[in-house]
């Protein structure tokens, strides 16, 4: 087959006759940045991919969805688009229905099973042995032949094994613990346990292996769609709990693939129609050979490069295609799939089927959208073939020549430099991910990365995200507590202008900033540009802050927190609050977000009403006992770094003698101050270290300056390389006799003055014990 030469597919800048933002993005159909115009006026039409729910979300997932989470909070808070967000949830798919069938099958299997028998026990070695015969290519029939390939393969990460197949090691270690599950409940029985719980747990053991057996057999057996409905519905509600525990904003609008068969298939029908596709054992093919360069279209104007590559188009059929079908050519995809026994299915005018992976966001983007869509958004591993499949998809349905305007593709996410995957070990699911970082500082990592290029997810780099965000902690804490200080004690004017200077320099610098930010998120959403320009301010400020609360004008410094609270905020790194609020903005979960909940005046002073008890009582037991400045001070320490600061409540202690009251997160305030202690503790063990090896270089010379600088050459060693000494027990003649040279007698003075001196050094010490 021969393809359409289109390696730059034609693309139409659209134009409008509203007022534009000037907003400027990288569209991934020109491989350019181009300025962005909707179609009509502010309104954006915007269709995202979402999740094919078989399996929990990994941090490659959050990259995604928070990088469009970010550029929709700026296209709707700083630029003010009126968006609207179609995304899809795919509940239909290859994945979905193989790993609910495994799921349904082993729960079957294992229902059944009364105890650990010999027929369990066969099953799961003739599974075993099927397996690492289909899926690590040897064949083997005994235990003897899995050792001597576990011998020849190590420990499953025999490099050319994975440089073959990325999944070997995955495979390896499945049938690895079956294989030790089946040891383990060979002994068992030999033992005389025979339990269904020992049967249960051969059965877990195995379950990676045992399912595709089962499959193999007993596929054809499941035929309630509610079977698949329910594992695809248990992991979008899981997803969903994700997105919101990393604060993405949920769509306007949310589709599912199970609620769009007829339209599937009327879509289908109308490609049909329009000549660009052709029914085929009752499935629907996309005709691409009559599609590509025909009528002005185009095949793959993402990646027109990856034409031809089966691979990628292979993995886009799915796992449960095949290449049994009379399709015209081995590049045309499915667009309806007739389903093999085991499948859901639905009926249509080629018989029972499903649908095809691509087709489906295809219509369900155009159904909520229309024919036109301002924008198109997924992960870069989706723009070949899914992407392009979408599109030539639409284009043959309409028959027009650019059903999307703008496509942007996120950038791949590595994990310390390489792809995440389970068989290397490094697959981190979100909720893994919260263990280790705030929300916050994940998606500071994001914010701090070019949206559209591959980020590096490293640990050793979080540290550096950790210091930028207290960065902006200690910021809106220093100016939310001096102006809380100055309203509190109303300053009033003596009659002296206050804004000189200094505060018309800082005014210029804040000006310069929004100038920045604004040229950044301009320019493609270069959001590593503006917190750039957000830092720069903030250290502009935290200079000008040097001047002591007596030099400074409020005015301004209200005007620069409030103008990085609102970029923060529009990035999505703070919490949706009121706007005259600086900082990140109270949590959605806390009292203060919203007025669902009344503040109990009494749980909230109770805690530090203790802590003031507690001062006191300490304060006034000291005082009768006549304790001294010292232990009073040591007070006074201990509620600032320890009972204050576990309620959130920072003294900032400054040079005048009074402490300025600044407010945070308590968790976040401890781990700060264990950080603190880790780190001091680590300073005093190693002063330590360093004094106890100080004393042992001490204590070995006073050993060695035992020995008197008279005897040292006189000694049982040292004699037989000697014949005569002088008075000062320096030697003269060597063992024949001779006179010893002048460079050999400058040589034994030098070695007997420092022995003097470490002598002089032993005997001060004897002095002194």
């Amino acid at each position: 087959m021969t393809f359409a030469s289109n390696n730059t597919s034609p693309w139409t800048q659209p134009e409008s006759s509203h007022p534009q933002t000037g907003l400027r993005v990288f569209n991934s159909l020109t491989w350019s940045t181009v300025p962005f115009v909707p179609r009509e006026g502010n309104y954006v039409s915007w269709y995202a991919c979402g999740p094919t729910v078989y399996d929990a979300a990994h941090i490659g997932h959050a990259r995604n969805y928070v990088t469009f989470d970010t550029i929709r909070r700026i296209m709707e808070d700083y630029f003010n688009y009126d968006v609207n967000l179609v995304m899809n949830v795919t509940d239909i798919d290859d994945k979905i229905i193989v790993r609910a069938r495994h799921k349904h099958l082993v729960g079957e299997y294992k229902s059944q099973i009364a105890s650990l028998d010999a027929k369990t026990l066969q099953d799961v070695e003739t599974a075993f042995y099927n397996f690492v015969s289909a899926k690590l290519g040897e064949a083997i029939t005994n235990d003897a032949g899995w050792r001597l390939y576990v011998d020849k393969v190590g420990d499953g990460k025999n490099a050319e094994m994975v440089a073959a197949d990325e999944k070997f090691t995955t495979k390896f270690e499945a049938a690895q613990a079956t294989f030790e599950a089946i040891v383990a409940a060979r002994l068992s029985m030999a033992e005389g346990n025979a339990s269904k719980e020992a049967a249960e747990a051969l059965v877990v053991a195995s379950e990676d292996v045992l399912a595709p057996w089962l499959d193999a057999q007993f596929a054809a057996t499941v035929k309630d769609h509610s079977i698949f409905r329910d594992l695809a519905a248990h992991w979008e509600k899981d997803f969903f709990e994700d997105m919101d525990s990393m604060q993405v904003r949920r769509p306007n609008i949310i589709t599912r693939v199970s609620e769009f068969v007829p339209e599937i298939i009327a879509f289908v029908q109308r490609i049909i129609d329009n000549g660009y596709a052709y029914e085929c054992d009752g499935s629907v093919f996309f005709d691409v050979d009559a599609f590509d360069g025909k009528n002005g279209h185009f095949y793959a104007k993402l990646k027109p490069t990856a034409k031809g590559n089966q691979a990628l188009l292979a993995e886009g059929e799915g796992v449960l295609s095949d290449d049994k079908f009379n399709r015209r050519n081995k590049y045309d995809f499915a667009l309806w799939k007739k389903s093999k026994a085991g499948e859901p299915e639905w009926p249509s005018p080629w018989g029972v089927g499903r649908p095809g992976w691509h087709i489906e966001c295809s219509v369900m983007a155009s159904e909520i959208l229309g024919e036109h869509i301002d924008l198109h958004t997924g992960g870069i591993d989706l723009n070949f073939p899914h992407h392009d499949n979408e599109v030539a998809q639409s284009e043959a349905c309409f028959d027009n020549h650019q059903w999307v305007n703008y496509f942007m593709h996120a950038g791949h996410l590595l994990i310390e430099g390489m792809k995440m995957s389970k068989s290397l070990k490094n697959f981190i699911t979100i909720k893994d991910a919260l263990k280790l970082y705030s929300v916050r500082q994940l998606r500071l990592l994001f914010v701090l990365a070019p949206w559209n290029e591959s980020l590096d997810f490293k640990m050793q780099a979080m540290p550096d995200i950790i210091k930028i965000e207290s960065s902006f902690d200690n910021f809106f804490a220093n100016v939310s507590a001096l102006l809380r200080d100055y309203r509190e004690h109303q300053y009033e004017s003596d009659g002296k202008r206050r804004f000189l200077a200094p505060e018309m320099e800082l005014l210029d610098a804040l000006k310069e900033t929004k100038a920045l930010v604004h040229a950044a998120l301009m320019d493609s959403f270069n959001t590593p540009a503006a917190m750039r320009a957000l830092r720069g301010i903030i250290g502009r400020t935290n200079v000008y802050l040097q001047r002591g609360r007596a030099n400074i004008d409020p005015q301004i410094l209200e005007m620069a927190a409030l103008y990085v609270t609102k970029i923060v905020r529009a990035l999505g790194l703070g919490n949706d609050s009121s706007p005259s609020a600086i900082g990140w903005g109270a949590s959605p979960n806390s009292a203060a977000a919203g007025s669902e909940h009344p503040v109990d005046r009494e749980s909230v002073l109770r805690p530090v009403a203790s802590v003031l008890s507690d001062f006191r009582d300490a304060v006034r037991e000291l005082a009768l006992s006549g304790g001294d400045k010292r232990a009073l001070l040591g007070l006074c320490d201990r509620v600032r770094d320890v009972d204050l600061l576990d309620l959130g409540i920072v003294l900032d202690d400054h040079g005048d003698g009074s402490a300025l009251i600044k407010f945070g997160d308590p968790e976040k305030l401890r781990r700060e101050r264990a950080a603190r202690q880790a780190e001091e503790d680590a300073r005093q063990a190693q002063k330590e270290a360093a004094a106890r090896a100080t004393e042992a270089r001490r204590q070995e010379r006073l050993a060695r300056g035992k020995l008197s600088p008279m005897d040292m050459f006189r000694t049982a060693e040292m004699a037989v390389l000697y014949s005569a000494w002088d008075d000062n027990g320096l030697p003269t003649k060597d063992p024949m006799g001779e006179d010893l040279p002048k460079s050999k007698l400058k040589k034994l003075a030098k070695e007997q003055s420092a022995q003097a001196k470490l002598h002089d050094e032993y005997l001060k010490s004897l002095l002194q014990a």
